[in-house]
This record gives C-alpha cells, structure tokens and sequence, in this order.
C-alpha cells in the first residue's frame, strides 16, 4: 500500500522561509475567495472566476507540496459530494482527453487516518482514468480537520459545487435534502414530508405576499435571514429550520419550491436518463406526466411509452415547448383510445339491457312505447348504413 504522506510535516523544516510565508498567504487568500464565491449570486462570472480559483488553490498547492503519484484504488468518492450526475459523455470526453494528452491539473484530496484518500475535487478525471485502467493520478492535498464531520463535509462539497455549471437540479434536490437533516437532525424522521413542508410554508407566505422578500433575504447576513425567519409568520419549528438551511446557501426557497423539489417525485427511468444522459428537470417533470393513470394502460406498457419518447427527447434534442407538445399529442391519443374503450363498454352494456327486457306481461301501452324508440333508433341506423 502506497504510504500516505506527512502533509504536516511536508515544510516543516523550511517553515521560516519567506518563500513558503508567501505560498500560505497566497493559499489562504485563494480559500477565503474560494469560499466568497461559493456564497456569491450564481452568475456565469461568478461560475467561472470560482473554477478558476479552485484551479489556482490546485497549482498553489502544487507548489508547496509538490505533486504526489496517488494510487487510484486509495481514492474514494466523497459520499457527500452532491454532484452524482456524470453523463457518458461527459466522461468519455475525458477520457478522450486523459488518452491523448495526459493529465495536466491534479486531483486534490483530502487525507485521511485510515490511509485512504477522499476526493475533494477532480471525480470526471478520477473516473476516466479508471475507464482507461491507469494506476496512480496526480494529486495535491488540503488538510481539512473534518474528516470526522460529516455536516461540514458535505456542506463543504455543497458549497463548492453549488454555484458550478455542472450541478443539476436533481443532485441538488437530494443534497439539500441531506445537508438540512446535517444541520438539522430531528427532522431526519420527517424526511420525506421536507418537500411538503415547504410547499405549505411557501402557500403561506404568498398569501401573505411575503415570497416577494426572498429574493432580497437569500442574500442578506445570516443575522438578518434569523431575524425575517422569526418574524416571517412560520407555523412550526421544521418550517423554520427548513427555511434556515436554503437561505443560509444563498438559494431561494419558490425556485426550490418550485422547481427542484418536484423532481424527487419523477419515475426511476427519468431520474436515471438525467444523471446519466443530461436529460434537463424540466423535460423530465413533462415526461413524468405520462403516468399509467393518464395512459390509461398498465405499468410495462407505460415505462415502454415513457423510455421512447424520452430517447426521442434526447436523441434529437427537442426544446422544452417541443416536449410538452409531445406528452399533450401522446396523453390526447390515449385519450381518445380511452372514450373509444368506454364507448365500447358502453354499447355492449346497452345490447345486453335491450336484450334481457322481458316484454311478456308488460302492459300493451309500455310495449308500444318501446316498440316506438326502438324504430326511431333503427331509422337512424338505416340512414347511417345508406349513406
């Protein structure tokens, strides 16, 4: 087993330099940017500048650790890494990358007692090099004193990919499940109701119009976020809590409300065709609406229907209005097959009727009666039949 190195003690005889002074002030000054842009509003700058930064804090720590050939089978994933989404494509990139020009930027991982390694950043390069079956990856190391923690684990992981390109919303949906049960663990036994929740709070307070406050609180002072929580007219303690976790990282709550906590209801099928195709939530939530309640036909069926059309989706990359579209022509044709069955049921039902009247004993008027109806309904027959 590859020896795990002594980080600590990496400069500790040349800690006077003015060489190495430089290098962890510039390494402390790149991890308080880091964390500035990990809370900053999520434009695309902000995106990039914070890629670019992590990508320094890499190189910086390059320099004052050297770069360390690390066995890939010591590497493990973060478990609480919210991004669990790496499309096929996005790998076999680069993998297409790794083969052709080597691997330019290390990994950076956190040490930890056992001798293993925890992924901090770098898991599309981690992955592609084990498709392509290498042996050790290029790696730096940050000494983060939390391995025991995982609360501040993963909102670490959270922090640093929450505002990147590459974290879609049903990573994200599942990871804020967790980080409030972190922060919050009495409500682990309401996990399932989180969502719901929400949704009532949110009810709430547009009846009361204060949603329009969020967009302003999601950015203000964690003081400031505490003060509206308490005053904001919430009904119960989880509500608060709930409300306390999403604000703290910046996100709006009607945005998760409505558009991320939705997708932990979609079918097995499209929650797989996202992480694994880039299928985007909000084609996924269309598809979703091709339920076997709404098809009217069984489960296998439905599954078949939903798989296709969301192949077709992808494959030739239709556009949200193009893939409501679909789902509406697709649910209108099941529909119409569905009028049709019960008209159907409908009309033997009646033949049935018509055929067990039994007219003997019926008074002679009533007989005339039907006898009436019956030939108005076969004159309308016949002038069908003719035309």
């Amino acid at each position: 087993m590859m020896p795990k190195p002594d980080i600590s003690n990496v400069f500790a005889s040349a800690g006077q330099s003015q060489k190495i002074h430089h290098l962890n002030q510039r390494i402390e000054d790149l991890e308080a940017e880091i964390n500035r842009l990990r809370t900053a509003k999520s434009s695309s700058e902000e995106k990039i500048a914070l890629e670019g930064r992590i990508q320094e804090l890499v190189l910086e720590l390059a320099n004052k650790q050297g770069i360390e050939e690390i066995a890939i089978n010591l590497i493990d994933r973060n478990p609480h890494q919210p991004r669990r989404s790496f499309s096929k494509a996005s790998i076999q990139g680069m993998v297409e990358i790794l083969k052709t020009q080597g691997q330019h930027t290390p990994v950076l991982l956190i040490p930890l007692s056992s001798g293993r390694y925890l992924l901090f950043d770098g898991e599309r390069r981690w992955r592609a090099a084990s498709k392509l079956a290498w042996k050790t990856l290029k790696a730096v190391f940050i000494v983060t004193g939390i391995e025991a923690d995982e609360q501040e684990l993963h909102r670490k992981a959270l922090s640093t990919t929450l505002h990147r390109e590459d974290l879609n919303a049903l990573d994200l949906a599942e990871s804020l499940i967790q980080q409030i049960i972190y922060d919050h663990p009495d409500l682990e036994k309401h996990k399932i109701f989180i969502p719901r929740l929400l949704n009532a709070a949110m009810s709430r307070l547009e009846r009361n119009h204060k949603n329009l406050e969020l967009a302003e609180i999601r950015l203000a002072s964690k003081e400031v976020q505490k003060q509206w929580i308490e005053s904001a007219g919430f009904k119960s303690s989880e509500e608060k809590k709930i409300f306390d976790v999403i604000l703290a990282l910046q996100l709006n709550p009607t945005s998760i409300d409505t558009n991320i906590f939705p997708l932990l209801k979609l079918s097995k099928d499209l929650k797989t065709a996202i992480r694994e195709e880039g299928l985007e939530g909000s084609k996924a939530r269309e598809l979703n609406k091709l339920s076997a309640e709404q098809l009217n036909i069984d489960e296998a069926r439905t599954l078949k229907i939903r798989i296709h059309l969301t192949q077709r989706v992808i494959q030739e990359k239709l556009s949200l209005s193009q893939t409501k579209a679909l789902v509406k022509e697709t649910l209108n044709q099941h529909k119409s097959s569905k009028t049709s069955a019960n008209q159907n049921r409908k009309f033997v039902k009646t033949i049935k009727t018509i055929d067990s009247i039994e007219v003997k004993g019926i008074q002679h008027t009533q007989l005339e009666e039907i006898r009436q109806a019956l030939q108005k309904k076969l004159d309308e027959i016949n002038s069908i039949i003719d035309i």
